[in-house]
């Protein structure tokens, strides 16, 4: 008697192959990201994990999955939160998916945005100054 088992093979992929995303500084941003199992066996009770830059969050929803057939495939959300003094930027993001011996990662470039309010209100100083510096001169006039 011969018996055969199969094996579970995890790949990792973003929705429609895309592996970056786009978050702002401060806020938690929803990365899609796609579970297939290529393998010959049921891939069971894959726990999701992450690595980010110091100071961010990686979050799963859900944290773990009970089960992907054979090429069959899951999505689940990664919540990624980078810190509020992040530097507008691309930063990468690692996503692990580890069940029962098998295992596999990809990372996500992830291209952080910050708020263009200093901006707007530096461009406003500047400009205050420079009608000051006009109306000085307009109203001693050059002697």
């Amino acid at each position: 008697m011969i018996d055969i088992t199969g094996q579970p093979k995890i790949d990792i992929a973003g929705r429609e192959g895309v592996l970056s995303a786009k978050a702002s500084a401060g806020r938690e941003t929803a990365i899609p990201v796609v579970l297939t199992n290529t393998g010959t066996a049921a891939a069971e009770q894959i726990e999701l994990s992450g690595s980010v830059p110091p100071g961010w969050k990686i979050n799963f929803e859900p944290k773990a999955v009970d089960r992907i057939a054979p090429n069959e495939n899951k999505e689940v959300q990664a919540l990624v939160t980078p810190t509020d003094k992040a530097v507008a930027g691309d930063y990468v993001a690692s996503v692990r998916a580890a069940a029962r011996g098998e295992s596999a990662s990809q990372t996500f470039r992830v291209a952080v945005t910050t708020s263009t309010l200093w901006g707007i209100v530096g461009i406003a100083i500047i400009g205050g100054a420079l009608l000051v510096m006009i109306g000085a001169v307009v109203w001693f006039g050059r002697r």
